[in-house]
C-alpha cells in the first residue's frame, strides 16, 4: 500500500484535502466503492452506539412495534424473527399469545395484591362477589395501535375496568339464585359476548370467562343451606320410603309363594290319599300290611298282630 501525493506536499500545506489511498492490483473505482461502504459501516456503528443495535429478534408468540424517532409509531408489526431495523427505530415487543386477567379475593391469586373481588347487585338488589378469570389476546395487526394508545400496561388500562363493568351490567340483569345455581354457565356466556363487543375495538379478543366463585350474602346462604338439607331429608325419606314399600312387597310375593305352595302341597296330598283311599278299597288288606311296614321300620324286637286277622310276624 502506498501514500499518492498528487500535490507533492499534501500533508504540509493542503491539509484540507483527504488523502487518495490506494491499493495495488484493485482499480481506483472498486476501491471508491470499498471506501463508501466503509464509511456506511462506520456510520451505522455510530448510529448503533448512539441509538441501540440494528438487529432485533422478535421471539415466538411476540410481535414487535416499531417507533421512528423521526415520524412516531410505525403501522407496519414485525412479526416473529430476526429483523434488520435503522438505528433511528425503537421496537417495543408485545405477546400475542393468550393470557389471563383475573380477579379474586385470594390474595395472591389474581393481578392485584389482597381481596380484588368483584362485587355487584342483582335485579333483587342483593349484593354478590365474584371470582372472574378472562382468558384474552391481542390482535398482531393490532399492536401497534394498542402501543399508541394504551402502552404496554393496556391491561390495567382496558381490561380490567371493562370487565368490571360488563360483569355488573349483567349480574344486574339476573338473580342471585341464576348466577349462583345452575345456570351460571349461562350467565357467562353472557359476559363471554359483551365482552368481546366491547373489547374487539381496542384490538383485543377475549376468549373465555370463568365464573368461578360466587360469594352470596350471608343470609341467602345460611337459607340455601338450609333449602339443601330440607331437600336431602325429603330426599332420604323418599329413599327409606321406597326401600320399605319393597321390603313389603316383597314380604308378599314371599307369603303369596308360600301359600301357593301349601295349597300344591296339600292338593297333592290330597290326591295321594284319594289313590289310597281307592286302592284299601279294592283291597283291605292292604293297610295292614302298610301297618306292619311301619312298625318294621321302628326297629322292635316283636311285633304282635290280632290273630284274627291270620298273620303273625315274629321280628327277630
Amino acid at each position: 500500500m502506498v501514500m499518492d501525493d498528487d500535490d507533492g506536499d499534501w500533508d504540509m500545506r493542503n491539509p484540507k484535502k483527504p488523502p487518495e489511498i490506494k491499493i495495488e492490483g484493485i482499480p481506483p473505482m472498486v476501491g471508491t466503492i470499498l471506501r463508501s461502504i466503509a464509511v456506511v459501516f462506520v456510520i451505522l456503528f455510530i448510529f448503533s452506539a448512539m441509538f441501540g443495535s440494528i438487529l432485533v429478534s422478535v421471539g415466538a408468540g411476540d410481535v414487535g412495534v416499531k417507533f421512528n424517532q423521526f415520524g412516531g409509531v410505525e403501522s407496519d408489526e414485525l412479526g416473529e424473527g430476526l429483523h434488520i431495523v435503522p438505528p433511528w427505530v425503537s421496537v417495543t415487543k408485545y405477546s400475542v399469545r393468550s393470557e389471563v386477567y383475573t380477579m379474586s379475593a385470594q390474595p395472591a391469586e389474581g393481578e392485584r395484591v389482597g381481596d380484588d373481588q368483584i362485587t355487584a347487585l342483582t335485579n333483587e338488589g342483593l349484593m354478590l362477589g365474584m371470582d372472574i378469570t378472562v382468558r384474552y389476546r391481542l390482535i398482531s395487526d393490532d399492536a401497534s395501535d394498542v402501543h399508541q394508545t394504551l402502552g404496554k400496561e393496556y391491561a390495567e388500562k382496558i381490561i380490567r375496568p371493562t370487565i368490571k363493568s360488563v360483569i355488573r351490567e349483567i349480574v344486574s340483569k339476573h338473580t342471585a339464585m341464576e348466577v349462583y345455581g345452575e345456570q351460571r354457565q349461562i350467565v357467562a356466556s353472557e359476559m363471554l359476548n359483551n365482552l368481546e363487543n366491547a373489547m374487539s375495538d381496542d384490538g383485543i379478543i377475549v376468549e373465555e370467562v370463568l365464573l368461578r366463585n360466587v360469594k352470596l350474602p350471608e343470609r341467602l346462604a345460611n337459607a340455601i343451606e338450609e333449602k339443601l338439607q330440607a331437600d336431602q331429608d325429603a330426599q332420604r325419606m323418599v329413599f327409606i320410603k321406597q326401600k320399605e314399600q319393597l321390603e313389603a312387597e316383597r314380604k308378599v310375593i314371599e307369603a303369596t309363594g308360600t301359600a301357593e305352595a301349601t295349597v300344591i302341597q296339600a292338593t297333592g296330598e290330597a290326591k295321594a290319599l284319594s289313590i289310597i283311599n281307592k286302592e284299601i278299597a279294592k283291597n283291605p288288606d292292604l293297610i295292614r300290611y302298610k301297618y306292619i311296614q311301619m312298625l318294621q321300620e321302628q326297629e322292635i324286637q316283636t311285633m304282635i298282630v290280632p290273630t284274627d286277622q291270620g298273620l303273625i310276624l315274629d321280628a327277630s
